[in-house]
């Protein structure tokens, strides 16, 4: 699968970036094709993001379109843990995530 859009996350991801992602996602699902997010860089993110792109996961799988991570950092992953989203956002693999004591 070679998605057709790449999201590209900041390091820094708050609610502050949330209408702007939305509308980021909204768009990108809207045409249709394999959908990639770029979580790499990602040091900080807050629930309500977190909560927009299990959105996006659920809505591509509902639809069938291909929504994966070309990169998901620790602290990306950490988070996700500790509010119960890691199943639904599908990390490309099974490296175990504990929450430490990183601040989501």
């Amino acid at each position: 699968m070679t998605p057709s859009t790449t999201i590209v996350l900041e390091e820094r991801v708050t609610i502050a970036q949330a209408a702007e992602l939305h509308r980021s996602l909204c768009a990108s699902f809207a045409n249709g094709a394999a959908i990639a997010v770029d979580g790499s860089r990602v040091g900080e993110i807050d629930t309500a993001v977190l909560q927009l792109l299990a959105s996006l996961w659920r809505s591509c799988q509902h639809r069938g379109t291909d929504c994966v991570w070309q990169g998901a950092s620790t602290s990306l992953r950490r988070a996700a843990n500790l509010i119960g989203l890691i199943e639904i956002l599908q990390f490309p693999s099974a490296e175990s995530v504990d929450d430490g004591d990183a601040a989501a």
